[in-house]
């Protein structure tokens, strides 16, 4: 046994796990009171500033860290929870893990809500421990809430505070009772109810009113708070059990109740909140009520960080609870921004999110990669000439956005120093809106799928509009470059996070739909669709989560929600249910690292796998994504597996065969960057070899959006029947160090090069909408005979092709666009050497 197994079994052997099928109570017990509560600085233990404190650490416990608590008991300096249910769904239920959080957490809560609530302090920080137990039913729960709010233990509070009164003399022997009426009679203190007694807490449902971002109403909307009874619990009884089993207290009966006192939550307001939830310090999520100086100075930090870190570790969420915020700022690369609203209109940035490209020279947004907007509206300020910038290339899609700002949407970015657009090369929007107009500009391909915008003003290479609106019309290709297609034939829009009225985090599960024409949610409609509540995921955090402990929450039919960072996987993650939702926030990383894919679905219905970097590591895979296994046959035409925005990268001195085998059918793909590393350090052509981007074996397979760059062999291989694509952007390599290191094969014998986009010979029914494939041969003369190869039967029909010599080595070249047919480009100048074009090609023709 290696040293780091042999250490992992040490740390293994005491590593218990909570039960998931018997009510669970936490336990957190205060330290350093009788210093960090003591006079001057408070004027007794039971000073309101520490009980408030107290009260609003129990909220945050309810409500933001363990939600699947249902009620909380405090008391002088302890704190209890219960979970009836079981499980509390965090670290794979881990007990040392989640005893340490949640006593740090607890810590850390109390003190910043002390010093919120407290002009001055003493100095010395009170801290927590924590321990779990199980209990094996609900009655025993209720009777050690019964047993902690006993006179007995109540009384180590009150005679705790006595004897900061008293001599011991004068309170030896006396009851509770008689120490608070002797403070009362003889101290002339009064010593509140929730002193004597304890104070539950829980979770309650409430009308809240606001403003409606989209039509300036005042509406009224559900939310959730916490709120406290000055009591405790004294007996068995069903209005008790029914305060430890339902979930809200607005559920039981209210005239057994004392009239609830709302929490006070004194940092409702503050940004030192917005990183503390059960998703981790990686994600921020900001509440309208915070000031709106302390989110753009957040945001803004972030992006400085991430502004030129194209390679680096760092993930964020930047998450916004519904409301308006008047806030300005831009997003840099690892960067998700998304709204916590049901429908985009919930969240209004009013001020401003764009993506600049100042860190590269004249603007240039070629590198501008990972980050993504989603479910929100911006509406741009006169700071940004009311224009919304998103100046960007691959992976980094915009879903279910409203773009209001009355300069439009620009998707690239003017370089003031010569007035000129900087580069940008290839963007995805889907299910969104834009009031005024698109201005693609410089930006050279595009897909729009399922979107509505007030007008689209320019094509340079490649656009291709898929179920738009008010599509421009495609009748003047190649001289405007418009791919159009009038519906989208099948899809089910991305699902995603959101905040449900009752302020329940849940995720949103689009229904499928065929044949669909603009945004889901358009003219103030509801996207169809299901929820599914946050606590069927198993929530994964890169410092505790492992293979293991993610196969298990798959085994045990859990969704997977990944919070932003870096995972290494030493196994395969093992999809065998079907519907299962694997959902990435803030463009986590999976690395697999033992020569096994990171994922491996079985042949099921109706897979989700969004939001995900995975990444090559040094061992080599045959694949990195794996959807099927081979000689899968099950037809899932009703009920499709569904890939999202997913970058699966080769950088450098990494290795691996293919990215993406798809061996199921009826899969389809939407937003796929699929990236052998053309720069950065250790990218070179036998540093971080790859030989496909992608494998399709399975039938019926669609994918909107395929940007597949710079593998060795073809990028594309394209082997199943049936198969359909909807924009295709293809760099083939840079680096070939000579022509014989680069030789392909096809029906003719031995040919330069491997087509970029390679259809089978024994495929009879394949159609390609807007496919462009581009050459950039940097370290050699390389020639590349063609950009396609397709069979030349009846069934095969491509539509809008395009090569550019983008710039290269003289006398490199692409020869012909597909099965020698379509000049070659070979130069910058004149025009025709650099771009050349086909409308159509089927059965050996074109035209």
């Amino acid at each position: 046994m290696d040293l780091a197994d042999r250490m992992k079994q040490y740390e293994a052997a005491f590593d218990t796990k909570l039960p998931t099928s018997t009510p669970i109570i936490l336990r957190l017990d205060g330290h350093n009171f009788s210093r960090s509560t003591s006079p001057p600085h408070f004027e007794q233990l039971f000073d309101q500033h520490i009980h408030d404190a107290l009260i609003s650490t129990c909220s945050d416990l309810l409500i933001d860290y363990f939600p699947r608590a249902t009620v909380a008991y405090t008391h002088f300096d302890e704190i209890t929870l219960v979970f009836p249910e079981g499980g509390v769904q965090l670290f794979d239920e881990r007990i040392q893990k989640l005893a340490s959080l949640a006593a740090s957490y607890c810590s850390v809560r109390f003190n910043a809500h002390l010093a919120a609530t407290s002009s001055s302090g003493s100095g010395n920080q009170a801290y927590f421990d924590a321990h779990f137990l199980t209990v094996p039913n609900i009655e025993e729960a209720l009777n050690y809430l019964i047993w902690r709010c006993r006179g007995d233990v109540l009384g180590n509070g009150i005679g705790a505070l006595a004897r900061t009164m008293f001599s011991q003399d004068q309170i030896y022997g006396k009851t509770s009772a008689e120490l608070v009426y002797m403070m009362q009679q003889e101290k002339n203190v009064a010593v509140p109810e929730w002193a004597v007694k304890g104070c539950l807490v829980k979770p309650e449902l409430y009308q809240h009113e606001r403003q409606n971002p989209t039509t300036g109403q005042m509406e009224m909307t559900t939310e959730t708070r916490a709120r406290v009874g000055n009591r405790g619990i004294k007996e068995i009884s069903m209005e008790n059990s029914r305060l430890v089993t339902e979930k809200y207290w607005k559920d039981i009966n209210a005239s057994q109740l004392p009239k609830p006192i709302i929490v006070p939550v004194a940092d409702a307001s503050s940004i030192t909140t917005a990183n503390t939830t059960f998703l981790g310090p990686n994600v921020y999520v900001f509440d309208p009520r915070m000031p709106a100086a302390d989110i753009q100075a957040k945001a803004t930090a972030i992006f400085k960080q991430m502004e030129a870190n194209e390679f680096g570790n760092e993930r964020y969420a930047l998450l916004f609870k519904p409301g308006t915020y008047n806030v300005l700022f831009d997003v840099g690369f690892y960067t998700q921004v998304a709204g916590l609203g049901q429908s985009p209109d919930d969240v209004l940035i009013e001020g401003g999110v764009n993506v600049p490209a100042y860190w590269m020279p004249n603007r240039n947004a070629t590198c501008n990669f990972w980050r993504s907007f989603e479910n929100f509206s911006i509406n741009a300020s006169h700071e940004t000439n009311n224009t919304t910038t998103i100046a960007v290339s691959q992976a980094a899609p915009l879903r279910r956005m409203h773009i209001k700002s009355s300069g439009g949407l620009w998707l690239f970015q003017v370089d003031p120093s010569t007035g000129a657009g900087g580069w940008a090369s290839g963007g995805f929007m889907a299910d969104s809106i834009v009031d005024g107009q698109v201005l693609p500009g410089s930006q050279q391909q595009w897909l729009s799928r399922n979107n509505r915008y007030g007008s689209w003003a320019n094509a340079v290479w490649n656009m291709v509009f898929v179920g738009d609106s008010n599509a421009p019309s495609q009748d003047n290709f190649p001289a405007s470059a418009y791919t159009t297609v009038d519906r989208t034939p099948l899809i089910r829009e991305k699902p995603y996070l959101y905040i449900s009225p009752q302020g329940q985090y849940e995720v949103f599960v689009p229904a499928l739909k065929a044949n669909t024409q603009g945004p889901s949610w358009a003219d103030s409609s509801s996207t169809p669709g299901h929820s599914v509540p946050i606590d069927q995921f198993y929530i994964a955090q890169p410092s505790i989560s492992s293979a293991a402990s993610i196969n298990s929450a798959l085994d045990s039919g859990k969704h997977i929600f990944f919070t932003p960072g870096i995972y290494r996987l030493d196994d395969a993650l093992r999809v065998s249910r079907a519907h299962t939702i694997i959902l990435g926030l803030g463009m986590p990383s999976l690395i697999p690292t033992s020569g096994q894919p990171a994922i491996n679905i079985e042949d099921v219905d109706g897979v989700t796998l969004a939001g995900l970097i995975i990444d090559a590591s040094e061992v080599n895979a045959l694949s990195l994504i794996e959807i099927g296994p081979p000689n899968s046959s099950a037809d899932h035409t009703s009920n499709p597996t569904f890939l999202y925005d997913l970058t699966v990268r080769t950088a450098g001195r990494t290795k691996n065969d293919v990215d993406i085998i798809i061996n199921s059918n009826n899969v389809v793909g939407d937003q796929l960057w699929l990236w052998r590393a053309d720069h950065g350090d250790g990218a070179a052509w036998d540093a971080n070899p790859t030989k496909n981007g992608i494998v399709v074996n399975g039938d019926n397979v669609t994918i909107y959006g395929l940007f597949n760059e710079h593998h060795k062999e073809h990028q594309t291989l394209w082997n199943g029947n049936g198969g359909r694509l909807y924009f295709y952007q293809s760099e083939i390599p840079y680096d070939p160090p000579d022509q014989k290191s680069w030789m392909g094969r096809n029906r003719n014998g031995v040919t330069n090069g491997f087509a970029s986009y390679k259809v089978a010979d024994s495929v009879t029914n394949h159609e390609a909408w807007g496919l462009g494939i581009y050459s950039y041969f940097r370290d050699s003369p390389t020639k590349l005979e063609n950009a396609i190869e397709v069979p030349e039967v009846d069934g095969v029909k491509l539509h809008h092709m395009t090569t550019v010599w983008l710039t290269g080595t003289p006398g490199s070249e692409i020869t012909h666009i597909v099965n020698g047919i379509g000049g070659r480009v070979y130069a910058n100048t004149p025009e025709s050497a650099m771009r050349q074009t086909l409308n159509e090609f089927s059965g050996g023709d074109s035209r």
